[in-house]
């Protein structure tokens, strides 16, 4: 069995003198990799990593403000911040070093390869990676391998009249053709909504599937090695949607790792066999490394609804998880991938359930009309929760952007769709007491 111990031992060996870099979104997500002795610079865009010893840049210190991950590229970024970034980090590689990344970018690209002689790049290449993120194609060949599949179905823009004879049969989802967070999708109920909520896209097309309640949303995370072999981290109910948290009507809100222990072992079963079969294919199709899965109970059936090639929200505390089980986090596992190590022996997923900890995490964003800033740091302190990724003093954090993340070490919801008690209220209190608009702390500039 490969222990966390192990993993790290066999990474810091082929890492040897060079340093280890990570660029991703959340500089905190990168605390797993802390382990690793040659952990040595952190880029990021938002929630700068803050530990002594490792070398950081982080966008949302340089420019004063937090974005909205779900609408934000540093690929379509001219600004001076960003060639702030840009610079540091390909400074940053101009010494013998790996990067691991929490998503391939073209960003990076260019980064990568006139420095390809001094680094190794833990990742794909971002047009490669690219591919996986347009969920009709790859949701059509998982159908074709018996991947059980939410049932989509496709109409062009020019047939929203016949998409509207759906409605009979009740409320519907559309989708785009690529999205992130719950960005893409809309839940129409009736034909005026259809053309309100006609979302826009490049595609000429989206689908359409029938919205099932009730019905409980399930996520995974998961790594993808060269031989084919996948390893599956952290199953939680995915909270989605919660009046409060966020402005998008599925959009992601956290994950509770903890609630899934009570689903009936036969839909882990076939989260498994959901998650497996996702991660085989992309591996089929040269993928590699770090995935997640998201699915949804309804009907006595587990349905695959989104597969997402890259890290995820869920990731580090699935890590957190992880390591208290002495297991290799996802993080670890995604390195050990690229660098051609063997993958762990996978552990049944109905024993991770019920062997890790439990934990929760709530994430509410920023649904007023302007920006908001810290006024109350103290507000998080005094409850129950563990708040990470709150921002420093002084930085404007933007619509639908992350307030902060709330952990919990017990239960928190029993749908996914609501948080039990009056623990909704609470978290909002407290977002509310901690931040203030911006316009009213800068004297309306």
């Amino acid at each position: 069995m490969t222990t966390r111990a192990n993993r790290i031992g066999e990474i810091e060996r082929i890492i040897g003198r060079r340093k280890l870099i990570w660029f991703g979104t959340r500089g905190e997500d990168a605390a797993p990799l802390l382990s690793i002795r040659q952990f040595a610079e952190c880029f990021s865009l938002i929630a700068p990593l803050g530990s002594i010893g490792v070398r950081e840049i982080c966008l949302e210190k340089v420019r004063g403000e937090r974005v909205d991950l779900d609408n934000y590229t540093p690929d379509l970024d001219t600004s001076p911040e960003a060639d702030e970034l840009h610079l540091g980090l390909y400074t940053a590689v101009g010494e013998p070093s790996v990067v691991a990344v929490y998503r391939p970018t073209a960003f990076f690209t260019s980064v990568y390869f006139p420095r390809a002689d001094t680094v190794q790049y833990l990742g794909l290449f971002h047009e490669r990676q690219v591919a996986f993120e347009h969920k009709p194609w790859l949701e059509t060949e998982l159908q074709r391998v018996g991947v059980k599949v939410l049932p989509w179905q496709y109409y062009g823009d020019d047939d929203r009249q016949r998409l509207s004879e759906r409605l009979s049969r009740g409320p519907q989802v559309i989708r785009t053709s690529r999205s992130d967070g719950g960005i893409g999708l809309r839940v129409v109920r009736d034909e005026a909504e259809l053309h309100a909520l006609w979302p826009a896209h490049r595609d000429r097309f989206v689908a359409a599937t029938d919205y099932l309640s009730p019905s409980i949303p399930l996520n995974v995370n998961g790594v993808v090695f060269g031989d084919g072999s996948v390893s599956l981290h952290g199953p939680s109910l995915q909270l989605i949607g919660i009046a409060g948290f966020t402005s998008l009507p599925l959009g992601y809100c956290g994950n509770d790792f903890a609630a899934v222990k009570d689903l009936d072992p036969e839909f882990v079963a076939q989260l498994e066999s959901i998650a497996l079969g996702a991660g085989q294919w992309l591996a089929r199709h040269g993928y590699l490394g770090a995935f997640g899965v998201d699915a949804l109970v309804s009907g006595g059936e587990v349905f695959l609804t989104e597969v997402n090639p890259r890290f995820q929200g869920s990731s580090s505390v699935a890590a957190e998880i992880d390591r208290r089980m002495d297991r290799p986090d996802m993080f670890l596992e995604n390195i050990a991938a690229f660098l051609g190590l063997e993958a762990p022996r996978r552990r049944p997923l109905v024993e991770l359930v019920a062997s890790q900890a439990p934990l929760a995490h709530v994430v509410p964003h920023n649904l007023l009309a302007g920006p908001v800033e810290m006024a109350e740091p103290t507000a998080f302190g005094q409850r129950a929760a563990t708040w990470q990724l709150i921002p420093a003093n002084g930085i404007a954090v933007l619509p639908d952007a992350i307030l902060a993340r709330a952990v919990y070490e017990h239960s928190i919801t029993n749908d996914g769709f609501h948080l039990n008690g009056d623990l909704a209220a609470e978290i909002l209190a407290q977002c509310s007491e901690a931040y203030i608009m911006t316009s009213a702390i800068r004297g309306g500039d």
